[in-house]
Formats: C-alpha cells, structure tokens, sequence
C-alpha cells in the first residue's frame, strides 16, 4: 500500500501507541484522522492531524454517531487501525462480571461495530484499503489473572479472522497485530486488580513502525514474534 496521500483512520490517536502509529503515518505523507474519547483526551492527540473526531467506545450513541458521520461524509477512507483498549486484572473468582462485560465492550464489540459499520466505505478504496486491529500477544498465549482481559482480546482476534475471510472479495485487507507487552503504561491503568510485576516491555515507538511498516509492505498478518 502506498501509505503516502492515503486517508488512514487512527480509532485511540490520543493514546500512547495510537500517537505514535499516528505520527509515523503523517511522517510518510499519510492524512490521518483521529480519535479520542472526550475533549478531555483529546489534547493528547498529536499534532498533524488531518481531523480529530470524538468516539466514545463505551457509548452506544457516541458509536453510531461516529460511524454515521464518517460513512455519509465525503472523507475517503483507505484504512482503519484500532489502537484503543482497556485492561483488568485477576483471577476467575475475583473478577466481576461487570468488569468482564465492560472488557468485552470495548475491547470487542465496539470496535468490531465501528470496523462493520465503515467496511461498506473501505471497499469504495482504490488503495489497497485495509483494517488493523490490535489485539496482542494475550490472543495468542494464556496467562494467569487476566481471565476477562484474555477473553475479550480472543473473541476480537477470531473475529477479526472471520472478518478477513469475508472481506477478501472486497480487496479490502485485515490484519491482527499481536505484539507483546509494550510500555504504553496501559497496565497502571487497570479498571481492576494489580498488574503483575511484567519484565520490561516493547518501547511503543517500536510496536508502532513494525505495524507501520506492515501496512506498507502489505503484510496480512502480525504474530507476535513479528515483533
């Protein structure tokens, strides 16, 4: 994919890896436009950006607003990356359903909603259009005291699967990226339970220029050890 004059849609561009992966797409010529949560984390965004957008993923209206918006509008889309999440922590007994089913939501079905709801305005793409969602190493391995977090990242990876296999008519390419931990201090950030103490990860500048490359050269898929 040419990445240079390509619309490419950041969904979390105000996170730590969603800035980078960001910035990198402006630095090869790419329009970006990302996304935030409220007006709040938008000023986190990096600066660049060809338009910044607010979507709540724990918001249903926020959802089908946004998708409203970007589907009637005339902004060509030539990608979509999903670089957005939450994270919990703790045993099977300990974690409550709640929690569970706010991982699940956020990890999964809103952004699965998002990615359904533009696949339409991807297709009309003459760029090698593609999705790249990332859901981590934790779809690939099973680790202790993170049950919820693990499920919600599994159930994302195996759509996202489905989804290639469906959208391979359309040219339109999917990607899982499963990169290990990477020091986004999204674990300090837990909605619930401690984080173990993790050895010291990836630097998200690295995560960020494996899937920027990736999506440059046309990879369609990132394993962990790709990383």
């Amino acid at each position: 994919m040419s990445i240079s004059g390509s619309t490419i849609l950041v969904i979390g561009a105000n996170g730590v890896l969603g800035s980078h992966i960001s910035e990198k797409l402006i630095a090869a010529g790419a329009s970006v436009v990302g996304t935030a949560r409220s007006n709040e984390t938008a000023t986190k965004m990096p600066a660049g950006l060809a338009q910044a957008l607010l979507l709540d993923l724990e918001s249903l209206e926020s959802i089908d607003t946004f998708v409203n918006y970007v589907a009637t509008s005339n902004l060509p889309i030539d990608g979509l990356i999903v670089a957005s999440g939450l994270v919990a922590f703790g045993s099977v007994a300990e974690t409550p359903a709640q929690v569970a089913q706010r991982l699940m939501a956020v990890n999964h079905l809103a952004p699965s909603s998002v990615i359904s709801g533009l696949i339409g305005r991807l297709g009309e793409s003459q760029n090698e259009p593609f999705v790249l969602s990332i859901s981590g190493v934790v779809a690939e391995k099973v680790f202790p005291g993170m049950s919820a977090y693990l499920t919600s990242k599994t159930a994302h990876s195996t759509w996202l699967k489905a989804l290639a296999l469906e959208a391979r008519r359309a040219g339109i390419r999917v990607v899982d990226a499963r990169p290990g931990h990477t020091e986004t201090g999204l674990a300090g950030r837990a909605i619930f339970g401690t984080a173990p103490a993790f050895p010291t990860g990836m630097t998200a500048d690295h995560v960020a220029q494996v899937i920027v490359n990736a999506i440059a050269d046309g990879t369609k898929d990132l394993p962990s050890e790709a990383f």
